[in-house]
């Protein structure tokens, strides 16, 4: 009984967290286009696309350690 819910539950944030490492990859993908194409950037648009980069890579790293499949 207790092991269906925990399965059903573990699948539901895996699924939030696949979700999440989507939108950041665009956002930081984003960031990074917008950076590579300006001509002059100032340090919070830098600051910006380094904490994206780095709010991704944690999820990434958060998903391989709960052993997350990606469809």
């Amino acid at each position: 009984m207790f092991k269906k819910k925990k399965r059903k539950l573990r699948r539901q944030k895996d699924e939030e967290l696949i979700g999440l490492l989507d939108r950041i990859k665009t956002k930081s993908d984003q960031q990074e286009s917008y950076l590579k194409n300006s001509i002059h950037h100032d340090g919070y648009t830098d600051s910006m696309a380094r904490l994206e980069k780095a709010k991704y890579l944690f999820l990434l790293r958060e998903a391989r350690v709960r052993k997350t499949t990606f469809y």
